[in-house]
């Protein structure tokens, strides 16, 4: 099986792509592990240089993207974040994990408006039926819809904790443009309730597994990939 030892050096969004689906998951920054990073392989010369395509640039197009691993972003195949939303969600839909305090008030707000989508009062139904795709909701009009626009809202932690139980995902990136049309500055993500996107996988996870079978799928790949990793690093990672 590929290793850390094995990873090679990433310099297009294609080879990205490739070492993702073999690895299944892979941080972006550094993630406590020696060499589990995409930033322990990337080509300097992408990496964060202006005016040059990169790995910030390539995020929405590469599989599943979202703070995933401690609160820190990771790219991920749809089948293993079927698995990881098994093993964050420990039998929970987000209904049962808010009635039980086990979510802050917030998310409720977060959650109501994405399952609008795109604008207010626009439901499933409206747009062709059950099964149309609802589209996700620019962070900045998430913030305004739920008046979470400051920072003692906590929008930011929130929205980082739904990513981590798997409720909630980055879709795309948008970006401010110059007089050129060119793009600049770091985007504005849009959000997606994960099961509009990902409830195949999810539904097949929690089908097949018990949260706790997760949890060792994921522990196990950890070490798997990262031969000298301690299994007590692992889980931290995956926690």
């Amino acid at each position: 099986m590929l290793t850390v030892n094995d990873f090679p050096t990433v310099s297009t969004r294609e080879q990205l792509a490739s070492l993702v689906a073999e690895a299944g998951f892979l941080p972006f920054f550094s993630s406590g592990i020696a060499g589990f990073s995409l930033r322990d392989h990337i080509d300097p010369a992408v990496w964060f240089k202006d005016g040059v395509d990169g790995p910030w640039e390539w995020k929405a197009d590469v599989g599943v993207y979202g703070k995933l691993f401690r609160g820190k972003a990771v790219f991920m195949t749809p089948e293993w974040y079927g698995i990881l939303a098994c093993y964050r969600r420990d039998g929970y839909d987000f209904e049962g994990m808010y009635e039980d305090g086990l979510l802050p008030h917030g998310a409720l707000p977060i959650m109501s408006e994405l399952e609008k989508g795109s604008a207010p009062g626009i439901s499933m139904e409206s747009m062709g039926g059950l099964n149309a795709p609802r589209m996700g909701v620019i962070s900045s009009d998430l913030r305004a819809r739920t008046g979470m626009t400051d920072k003692a809202s906590g929008f930011d932690q929130i929205i980082n904790l739904l990513q981590m139980k798997c409720f909630v995902i980055p879709t795309s990136f948008e970006y401010a443009v110059d007089r050129r049309g060119n793009p600049y500055g770091w985007g504005l993500a849009r959000y997606s309730l994960s099961d509009d996107r990902y409830g195949v996988q999810i539904a097949a996870a929690e089908e097949r597994y018990s949260p706790k079978e997760a949890k060792e799928l994921l522990t196990e790949r950890v070490m798997a990939l990262c031969p000298d990793a301690a299994r007590k690093q692992a889980e931290r990672l995956i926690k």
